[in-house]
């Protein structure tokens, strides 16, 4: 199975399973690093979540705006410091779960880190085939166990802000 994916820049890069172009990934990487998307403050929000990985130093922190009705993501933004791959999955979290209810963010969530653990994932709802598809880039990216935390961070910190409403804190 192919999937067809787009940086801002508009390069287009075919990939099949886990092997993606190395310099796609490179220049998704840099893009989002440099140019994150939502890295902001949220003037308002239901829930807020730091995430720390004290074996590296990174940090990251969602705001997250959750519609109390239908628990939809209405607004998402992001605050980090760390390495590269840290501060661009952050910008990808925000991206890309920005309209999705919270239950398919977490569900998309557990999905990349069992991935990434080379655990088998179920199999995920067609609804999230698109949203998957931006985030399955990040699964390539081939580092050593300790650094698979600068991928997952901000995904752990999403899931830990959404199933605990109001400011709280982690440490992955």
């Amino acid at each position: 199975m192919y999937q067809n994916v787009t940086t801002t820049s508009g390069r287009k890069s075919f990939w099949k399973l886990k092997l993606v172009d190395t310099e796609f990934l490179k220049e998704l990487i840099t893009d989002h690093a440099n140019r994150p998307r939502n890295q902001r403050q949220l003037a308002r929000y239901t829930c807020k979540c730091t995430g720390k990985n004290p074996l590296c130093g990174d940090e990251v922190s969602l705001e997250i705006d959750v519609d109390q009705n239908s628990d939809v993501i209405n607004d998402i933004a992001f605050r980090a410091r760390g390495c590269p791959i840290s501060r661009a999955s952050a910008s990808i979290v925000t991206e890309t779960c920005l309209g999705m209810t919270s239950a398919d963010a977490g569900l998309l969530a557990k999905h990349l880190r069992e991935t990434l653990t080379e655990q088998c994932p179920p199999t995920l709802p067609d609804q999230l085939s698109s949203a998957w598809s931006k985030v399955t880039p990040l699964t390539a990216i081939r580092v050593n166990p300790a650094r698979i935390k600068c991928i997952t961070l901000a995904w752990h910190t999403l899931c830990h802000a959404l199933d605990n409403p109001g400011s709280t804190e982690t440490v992955d």
